[in-house]
């Protein structure tokens, strides 16, 4: 097994090409209110810098202004589309950005959110834009394209469940923690995309590598927990699941490590945490997320106790003072909700077992939901 040390985490941050954007459309000048690292990465500008703003301070003297007009009719009516501008960063350095931009509805079908995923891609090649004859700017059908636009329709169930509390959290004050876990859940989000697109997968749409993929969570979640003094140990094999399967094991982990590093050590100066993921004789595809922490509480029922996802957000929405979604003050946490909505989606089966020197978290993935 592989210990997570911070040059790999580093890397594994440096390596996420893709930049998540989350805007709202309900406040005036639609602004932002959300951006992953990717983001930053991509166009070198803070977290802080973009939020507030309207995304057209990425623009420049040669963005072209029918790029311009299409993002302005594709937001007018709502629908998903996708564009390749000239965009800028905040050195001023020119890149040709793709982005594929999605509405995001509530369960009422009213518009929340447009969620935005960007990479910086090749310069068009000269005459492409001639080819055009001037009229309207075509969509790009790219097989990665292809495999963006399938992945965002794959993602929307969860993508309204991460927006409606990162709205919340435009018009609250968000806990440290809770703004931490409303993090890694956007990051899993940015690794799956790159997973989609890593080299070699082109052809490939339907499924993922699965363990490398995992892999990258652990590290981006331990990378940005707090705990430095927790060493995490990771052996996730080289297993293809679909991209439906490989997608909610990844939000599962993100879930289940998220809520390690905010419990399972305090009190405690050091742990370990080990990540293993394996396809068994069976077939079956197995996650387990083990730590030598302190255990869950006395009498804890985590996360079968906890409540539905819709019941989570209602809280949320009804409480003063500052928003917290972690199971602090013994309320029951969102990432336990989650856990089990995931785990019911996947068909799974969840086993948690823990005592005074640490807790073992198992899922099976059956047969069913692993391609061979």
């Amino acid at each position: 097994m592989s210990k997570a040390s911070p040059q790999t985490v580093r890397h594994a941050l440096d390596r996420a090409s893709v930049g998540i954007v989350i805007t709202d459309p309900t406040q005036d000048d639609n602004p932002i209110v959300y951006v992953n690292q990717g983001f930053v990465s991509l166009t070198e500008y803070s977290r802080e810098y973009a939020m507030g703003r309207n995304c057209r301070f990425l623009q420049g003297e040669n963005t072209d202004e029918r790029d311009i007009e299409r993002i302005h009719e594709g937001l007018a009516a709502r629908r998903e589309f996708d564009v390749r501008i000239l965009n800028y960063k905040a050195d001023g350095t020119p890149f040709r950005n793709q982005v594929l931009i999605s509405p995001v509805e509530d369960e009422n079908g009213s518009l929340t959110a447009f969620f935005a995923v960007q990479r910086a891609v090749a310069d068009e090649p000269d005459g492409e834009e001639e080819e055009t004859g001037g009229g309207s700017r075509p969509e790009h059908s790219t097989p990665s394209v292809v495999m963006l636009r399938e992945l965002q329709h794959r993602v929307k169930n969860h993508l309204a469940m991460v927006v409606s509390l990162i709205r919340l959290h435009a018009t609250r004050e968000l806990t440290q923690e809770s703004f931490n876990a409303l993090a890694h859940r956007v990051e899993a989000l940015a690794l799956l995309y790159d997973a989609m697109l890593a080299p070699g997968d082109e052809d490939d749409t339907e499924t993922v590598a699965a363990g490398a993929y995992l892999s990258r969570v652990a590290n981006v979640v331990g990378s940005i927990s707090g705990r430095p003094d927790v060493r995490m140990k990771i052996d996730c094999q080289s297993v293809r699941l679909s991209v439906n399967a490989a997608g909610r094991l990844g939000l599962l982990l993100t879930e289940l490590l998220t809520n390690t590093f905010e419990h399972a050590f305090e009190g405690r100066g050091e742990g370990l945490v080990t990540v293993r993921f394996q396809r068994l004789d069976s077939g079956t595809a197995r996650l387990i997320v083990e730590d030598n922490g302190i255990g869950l509480p006395e009498g804890s029922d985590w996360p079968y106790a906890s409540a539905s996802i819709p019941e989570q957000q209602g809280r949320a929405e009804e409480e003063g003072g500052s928003l917290d979604t972690t199971s602090a003050g013994g309320n029951s946490g969102l990432g336990g909700s989650i856990v089990l909505g995931l785990t019911k989606v996947l068909g799974a089966t969840l086993d948690v077992r823990s005592g005074p020197e640490g807790t073992r978290i198992a899922i099976d993935l059956d047969e069913d939901g692993v391609p061979s």
